[in-house]
C-alpha cells in the first residue's frame, strides 16, 4: 500500500541522501584543496610537512573556537547586558545634565 505518507517518506529519504552525498563531496574537495595548499607551502617555505600540518590544525582550532564562541548564549547575554548597562549609564548622565 503506497499512500501519500509513504511517498513523503521516500521523498525525504532521497533529499537527505543527496544532501549527505553533497556534504561528502564538499568535504573531499576541501581535503584535496588543503593538501594542495600544504604541498605548495612546503615547496615555497621549505618547512616539513608535519610542521605545516600542525600550523593548519592550529588555524582550524582557532577559527572554530572563535566562531563557536561568538554565537554562545553566554557571549550573547554578556553583550546584551553590556549594551543595557551602557544605555542606563548614558540615561543617568543625561538626567544629571
Amino acid at each position: 500500500m503506497s499512500g501519500p505518507y509513504e511517498a513523503k517518506i521516500l521523498k525525504e529519504i532521497r533529499r537527505r541522501t543527496l544532501q549527505h552525498a553533497d556534504a561528502l563531496r564538499q568535504e573531499k574537495q576541501f581535503i584535496a584543496k588543503t593538501q594542495h595548499t600544504l604541498a605548495a607551502l612546503q615547496e615555497v617555505t621549505g618547512l616539513h610537512r608535519n610542521e605545516l600540518e600542525l600550523i593548519a590544525d592550529a588555524a582550524k582550532r582557532s577559527l572554530h573556537v572563535s566562531h563557536d564562541d561568538f554565537f554562545s548564549i553566554k557571549r550573547q547575554m554578556l553583550i546584551t547586558f553590556g549594551i543595557l548597562g551602557l544605555i542606563l549609564i548614558l540615561c543617568g548622565f543625561v538626567a544629571i545634565i
